[in-house]
């Protein structure tokens, strides 16, 4: 039998009606299927844990726990919350989150060489990236890791242009990415994920060496656009906050390797600042301390 194909506007409708149900109901089918998550994913549940243990050096288990457990409800939520982007629109988009540095962003947009925009999976990642078009005229791109089913991969493309966004294949982007620069476009890049000895650097994060992608402080130093900063958390009202931190300086002396270092070292230092402030909004879940080193030197 032929399998259905993907159909967009049957992605369109869902997003609408999935849109359409009360905040309320999101926040406690969250909890719920958070806590239950917590309990049958044994395999989750471990990492997490373990990763708080490394990072925040928590000692008393049940403090452990108990930020697993507000990790799991809150992703929970953020899985839910994706598809209502639906009803997000420029009219409206403030009642949904609000921006604060703003001007940090523009001024950088005013030298012409495009903007990287640095975050993580911290807050709502989704929403964040969503509503860029409705603060900042100069599209967004942003750099992805394709999924592994097809027909999931479309559907979520479909959900993250939809506002007026590019995605770029975190497979081959290096030409898309230094063509955006050129149009004086941002692109997007989250950074708090593992990477591959081959294409990482270790640098510090949470008081270890991790192995973090280098492609963005290489296309950062070749480029000359700014390196922007910005998060987003929850509130207690449900909104987001989004914040646009200063650039980040990135060196200008030594060999390319040592600026490269340097720079990643900034940037996860950035990321690691944010989770502190709000550590159960983090993707605790993701095995970031897979390859990590107590004692490495990166650059001898």
């Amino acid at each position: 039998m032929k399998r259905a194909s993907f159909s967009r506007p049957a992605g369109e409708l869902f997003f609408r009606l999935w849109g359409a149900l009360p905040p309320r109901f999101i926040r406690l089918a969250a909890k719920g299927g958070g806590l239950l998550w917590y309990k049958l994913d044994q395999r989750h549940r471990q990492v997490a844990e373990s990763n708080i243990r490394l990072a925040l050096g928590y000692q008393d288990e049940r403090a452990v726990q108990s930020l697993a457990k507000e990790n799991f409800i809150h992703i929970a939520q953020v899985l839910l919350e994706a598809p209502m982007v639906a009803s997000i629109t420029a009219e409206n988009c403030k009642d949904f989150v609000t921006v604060q540095g703003l001007e940090l962003l523009q001024s950088s947009l005013q030298l012409g060489k495009g903007v990287f925009y640095l975050s993580g999976h911290i807050g709502n990642w989704e929403w964040q990236g969503y509503v860029s078009p409705f603060f900042v005229r100069n599209r967004l791109n942003v750099v992805v890791r394709p999924l592994s089913s097809d027909r999931l991969n479309r559907l979520l493309s479909v959900l993250r242009e939809r506002s007026g966004n590019r995605i770029i294949d975190k497979k081959d982007a290096t030409r898309p990415i230094f063509r955006a620069l050129q149009r004086n476009e941002m692109v997007g890049v989250l950074l708090d994920q593992n990477s591959s000895r081959g294409s990482g650097v270790y640098a510090p994060f949470f008081g270890v060496h991790v192995v973090t992608h280098r492609a963005l402080a290489t296309l950062a130093i070749k480029s000359g656009a700014p390196v922007h900063p910005a998060f987003n958390w929850r509130e207690p009202s449900g909104k987001y906050c989004i914040e646009i931190q200063p650039a980040i300086p990135i060196p200008r002396n030594g060999s390319l390797k040592q600026r490269v270092y340097e720079a990643t070292s900034l940037f996860n230092s950035a990321l690691e600042a944010q989770i502190r402030r709000y550590p159960s909004q983090w993707f605790w879940i993701h095995r970031r301390f897979k390859h990590y080193r107590t004692d490495f030197v990166e650059l001898k």
